[in-house]
């Protein structure tokens, strides 16, 4: 499960110095958003997994109320760095990008 955090946050931190030469507005904006997908894994996996031994249906309750927290925090994140804190969408989405990207490939693999 460490792994499924540490490679998003990696290729996160490389995107971020990418977006440095373009800005420090950019560079922010990529790891806010990258970060938010580590974070919200994070919170996924303690609620789906911080139960124990449950029936289906609870499981199956358990699983999904995560998958909402973790976008509820994406989205969060998202919304503040673009409302409040006017970071460039580009960054913003292709943080989530990378992000969501590398956690599958960390995921998947062996």
């Amino acid at each position: 499960m460490l792994r499924a955090a540490v490679y998003p946050l990696a290729a996160v931190a490389v995107l971020a110095l990418a977006f440095l030469l373009v800005g420090p507005k950019y560079a922010l904006g990529a790891l806010a958003s990258g970060v938010a997908i580590s974070a919200g894994g994070w919170v996924a996996a303690r609620m789906a997994l911080g139960g124990g031994a449950l029936g289906a249906g609870s499981a199956m309750a358990r699983l999904i109320i995560a998958i909402v927290a973790k976008w509820v925090v994406v989205f969060g994140v998202l919304l503040v760095g673009f409302l409040v804190f006017k970071l460039p969408a580009l960054a913003l989405l292709a943080g989530i990008a990378v992000g969501l990207m590398f956690q599958v490939l960390a995921m998947a693999r062996r």
